[in-house]
């Protein structure tokens, strides 16, 4: 099972353009809430979906998401961070993605999709890059379609290394309750060094739904 999130590559200078991801297809999306798990389509509506996601990034406005590798399986981690190999000029070594903040994720119920601001902590041999913070987006068009994308974003690493970004989520599962998102992710760069992977792995979140809401059915408390 290949690593999983960014390969990072480096060194020498920026050329070309990162290409769009591609969406890996998810037949159906499994969902947990109020302790009762299942296919969403089951249970919620596409707009349901949209408004508990929205909460529940809301609920995390700022704060760190843990990435790590998975299965569709468990949903759980199995690694600290998510790492690949990289080949970067010269420099072979890992490239991890740590972690990302999402803020002020809004709604655009006329788009059916949730706007936010994102930035991600990655390293290369240890040594953190520089992330330019980059919008991205949650279209959710149907139950069972719920795709993460961010907008095309720069990375440099100690100031030679100058990279561009795409990163994307075909997402499997959300479990209100625990507070994880699971999914399919691309993600490629070019310039300094070039490539794509692609994988499954979970979000995890520090703040979950309360075990007395459901976000799905009920409207926001005022």
């Amino acid at each position: 099972m290949p690593k999983i999130f960014p390969l990072i590559f480096l060194v020498v200078l920026f050329s070309g353009c990162a290409s769009p991801p591609k969406l890996y297809k998810v037949e159906s999306v499994y969902v947990c809430a109020a302790e009762e798990c299942g296919q969403a389509a089951q249970h919620y509506g596409a707009e349901q979906m949209l408004v508990g996601l929205q909460r529940l990034l809301a609920a995390n406005d700022g704060l760190e998401l843990k990435i790590c590798e998975s299965d569709p399986k468990s949903r759980t981690c199995i690694s600290k961070s998510a790492c690949h190999f990289v080949q970067g000029g010269p420099f072979p070594g890992m490239g991890c993605m740590n972690s990302l903040t999402v803020t002020a994720p809004l709604l655009d119920n006329t788009e059916k999709r949730i706007r936010f601001q994102t930035n991600q902590n990655m390293t290369f041999l240890g040594v953190s890059l520089a992330v330019q913070a980059h919008g991205g987006t949650i279209a959710i068009p149907s139950v069972d379609e719920i795709a993460w994308v961010d907008e095309s974003y720069y990375s440099n690493w100690l100031g030679v290394g100058n990279m561009t970004n795409t990163f994307s989520v075909a997402i499997e599962s959300v479990d209100f309750d625990r507070g994880i998102i699971g999914g399919y992710w691309t993600h490629t760069n070019a310039g300094t060094g070039t490539g794509s992977g692609s994988g499954y792995g979970v979000l995890v979140l520090p703040k979950a739904m309360p075990r007395s809401e459901n976000w799905l059915t009920a409207p926001e408390k005022k």
